[in-house]
């Protein structure tokens, strides 16, 4: 990997709906999180307990900085979801592998 890059990764249990609740806000996602310096990708896993999202940038600054974006969003726009702090774990990615892949959905 030529430069550093950075991750954040949030947990939310306990909200096995919010996946569907942020499926249909996507739009507005994207523009809270694309503004974040160095903003790289966002996931979004459905699990059975609720939800992982993750958001790689290229600096911990906007790593960390999605974190209090994705918080305040969900205050303000779910905020039956934002009663429960997510588990957040925040590092530097040392291996990326990416293909060249179609935007796919279920």
């Amino acid at each position: 990997m030529k430069t550093p890059m950075f991750a954040s990764i949030r947990k939310y249990n306990g909200a096995p709906a919010l996946v569907d609740e942020l499926v249909k806000n996507e739009d507005a996602i994207k523009s809270v999180l694309r503004p974040i310096p160095g903003f790289h990708a966002y996931y979004l896993l459905k699990t059975s307990e609720g939800a992982i999202s993750l958001t790689v940038c290229e600096e911990r600054v906007g790593a960390e900085e999605s974190n209090r974006v994705a918080a305040a969003w969900l205050k303000d726009k779910l905020p039956t979801f934002a009663t429960r702090a997510p588990e957040i774990t925040t590092g530097q990615v040392f291996i990326q592998l990416d293909e060249q892949l179609a935007h796919v959905t279920a």
